[in-house]
């Protein structure tokens, strides 16, 4: 799930066989209800019960693929994490555009006095 809410209903029996594009399951989220879709064809099953509450990342429900070729396999990155540094930006409003994004800035004051 995509949503911090309650599972209203499934609209898919368990077991059922759906194809891809399918609404499986209603989730409520502040007042309003909204419909996940499958992304594969596959056969359903219920991971939750109507009415339980739910996170964004919780699991509702699980399928066994009418197509198991359409998994995409995770393989570890075998690469290199090197990073290198290339030349700073230090132009006075990058730097205030930074600190107003959030990002820390030591002294904010001098950012804004250079950038005016």
């Amino acid at each position: 799930s995509d949503v911090t809410g309650k599972v209203v209903r499934f609209l898919q029996e368990e077991g059922e066989e759906v194809e891809a594009g399918t609404p499986f399951v209603e989730c409520e989220a502040m007042k309003m209800i909204m419909q996940l879709k499958t992304t594969e064809a596959g056969t359903i099953q219920h991971n939750l019960s109507p009415g339980s509450i739910i996170n964004a990342g919780d699991l509702l429900a699980t399928m066994e693929l009418k197509d198991p070729s359409k998994v995409a396999k995770i393989e570890p990155y075998a690469g290199d994490f090197s990073v290198e540094s290339g030349a700073a930006n230090l132009d006075p409003m990058h730097l205030l555009e930074l600190a107003l994004s959030g990002y820390p800035a030591n002294e904010i004051g001098p950012l804004v006095s250079r950038a005016l």
